[in-house]
This record gives C-alpha cells, structure tokens and sequence, in this order.
C-alpha cells in the first residue's frame, strides 16, 4: 500500500470520527436542554408543594380583592361612532383624541368641559377615549394582496407588516371614535359635541370653510349657466314654429339662429348635464361629504367593565404570581445563606 493511500484513508478516519463527535455533540446539547427543562418542572412543582400554603393564601386574598375591587369600582360603558374626515390624517386624529384621553385620565374635568363644549357634570361622566381606523373588508383585501406582494421583493416580514400597518393609518378617512363613560343615559348628548370637536379643528375648519366656499362658487356659476340655457331654449322654443318649414327643407335636426345652426337637442341635453351638477354640488354643501357623522352612538346596556367573576379570577392570578415571586425570594435568600455558610466553613 503507498503512502499516499495510507494518509487518504487516514484523513476519511478522521473526518468520520469529526462528525460522529459532531452530532454527539449537538445530540448532548439537545438532551441537556430538555432534562434542564424536566428539572426546572420538577423543581416548580417542589417548590409548589413545600409552599402550598403561601400559594393557597395569596391567590385566596387576590381572588377577594379583586371581588372587593368590583363593589368598589364604578362600572363603565363603552360605545363609538363613525366618523368621516377627508382632512384628518391618522396622526391628527391620533393627536385629537390623547389629547381628549389625557385630560379624562388626569380628572381635568373643567378644561375637558371647555373644550368640548360641555358642562362639567357631564364632563366627569366620561372615563377615556380612544380611536382606530376603520377598514372595509374591501380594503382588508387589497392590503392583503399588497402584502403578498411585498413578500416577493421584501425578505423581512416584520417590515412589511409595519409598513402596511402605517398605510392602514395614515392613509384613512374614517374613524372608529370610542368613547368611555360611567353612565350612557347622556351619551347621546355627547354626540354632537365630539363632531364639533374634531370638524372646529382650525386644520380641518380652515380647509372645510375654503371648500364650502368654492363649492358655492362653482354653484353660483352652473345656475348662471343654467340661466343662460334657458334663455337659448326660451328662443328655441319660439322660434322653431317659424323655422319648421326650413328645417324639413334642409333635411336637418338644426334651427338656424342667424347664421348660425343650432342643435336643439344638444341644447337641452347639456341643460340636464349642468343641472344633475348643480344637484350635486348642492348635495355637497348640505351634506359636506369631507366631514360628516357616518354613524352616532350606540346605547349598549351591558357595562364594558369585567364582571365580578372575571375580576376575582384576574386578581386571583395576580395573587398567585406574586405568591411565586415570594418563593422565588426565599429560595433566593436560602442560596444566599448557604453560600455564606461555606465561604466561612472555608475561611475557619
């Protein structure tokens, strides 16, 4: 055998012993994560066993102050309303109601009266406010195919999903407006306050005034226009018994005004044409489709906050976490003391 045989199959050898170490490796890493997993299981239920009393105690006491909390607590309703606003960005809306929600939550109850118009008993009615925006289940699929495509340019699926988050909010005119209170025999009253909130914010009024104004102007120019076609079809009107017999001649649907010929038919049409506009644009400024309440409160019986029997189960769990964390305290502090133990075994 030559000696260049001998070490290739050296070299196999040892590549193989390489990866047997290799995957008994990994294979050890692998077992050591799930018997180090079995005993932090063995060692919760140990630590549950020795302390059941604590446990016991401490979720018996949250259960009953979460029960307690419940009698205590005033119950609170929650409704919304729909609104549209061409002029909102999901940012200026965002801005409107924090605001709104910060001084409900801080019980600044005479400016928050102030600035929605309201009186004070009213005002501490409300407990907070919050909004989002409203997608349709067309727009949901539209998103979704953008999404799909993104995928294909984009590996980070975390970004995709922000972007299309922020598109969803930025790019929306329609809000779910949510509104808090601890009593909703008012709430209808508090409808048309919240409009005029959002529509008398100096970006959204100066940009609805400018609007209302040049729908008016545009109005005001289709009437004069309509005037003038009525004017033409007044003349038509008169004129075409006269011209019946030149028309026939000329084999035409024309009326000759001068020297001029002219298609009544197309004048009476476009007359339709401008008045359906001006119809339009009157409906706009009545309606002013960039700002409108789409759909108001509704009365819900039923309290938004948890029942009594959530709340004692909530707090019951939140006793119990804190139970455990006083166990892991003493486990700690047992450590503690042990390891002084032997640091003054060793020293003596």
């Amino acid at each position: 055998m030559s000696e260049e045989h001998k070490n290739q199959q050296t070299s196999n050898n040892s590549d193989e012993i390489d990866l047997r170490e290799l995957f008994s490796a990994i294979g050890n890493f692998f077992k050591n994560i799930f018997l180090g997993f079995i005993m932090l299981i063995v060692k919760f239920r140990n630590a549950t066993l020795k302390h059941i009393k604590i446990i016991i105690v401490f979720g018996l006491l949250g259960g009953f102050v979460g029960i307690a909390l419940n009698y205590y607590l005033p119950d609170y309703y929650s409704s919304y309303m729909l609104i549209n606003s061409k002029h909102s960005s999901g940012r200026l809306m965002e801005n409107s109601v924090d605001k709104l929600q910060q001084l409900s939550s801080e019980g600044n109850y005479i400016q928050l009266a102030k600035i929605l118009d309201i009186d004070t008993v009213q005002a501490k009615n409300l407990k907070g406010f919050r909004y989002e925006p409203f997608v349709s289940e067309e727009e949901i699929v539209e998103l979704e195919v953008l999404k799909e495509q993104l995928k294909g340019s984009i590996d980070d699926e975390e970004t995709i999903n922000r972007f299309v988050e922020k598109l969803k909010i930025d790019n929306k005119s329609t809000y779910k407006i949510f509104v808090e209170v601890f009593n909703n025999d008012g709430l209808a009253e508090l409808e048309q306050p919240l409009v005029n909130y959002f529509r008398e914010n100096e970006y959204v009024s100066k940009r609805l005034e400018i609007e209302k104004e040049n729908l008016k102007d545009r109005a005001q120019n289709l009437r004069e226009e309509l005037a003038r076609l009525d004017s033409l079809k007044k003349i038509l009107m008169n004129s075409y018994s006269n011209l019946f017999s030149d028309k026939a001649k000329s084999g035409s649907n024309n009326v000759i005004l001068g020297d001029e010929k002219v298609d009544p038919i197309s004048i009476f049409e476009e007359s339709k044409i401008q008045y359906r506009e001006l119809q339009r644009i009157e409906e706009d400024i009545y309606l002013m489709p960039s700002f409108e309440l789409i759909d108001g409160f509704t009365v819900f019986s039923k309290p938004e906050s948890p029942s009594l029997i959530k709340l004692g189960f909530y707090s019951g769990l939140v006793g119990l976490g804190i139970a455990y964390i006083i166990i892991m305290l003493i486990s700690f502090n047992k450590y503690l003391n042990k390891v002084e133990e032997d640091n003054k075994r060793q020293a003596a």
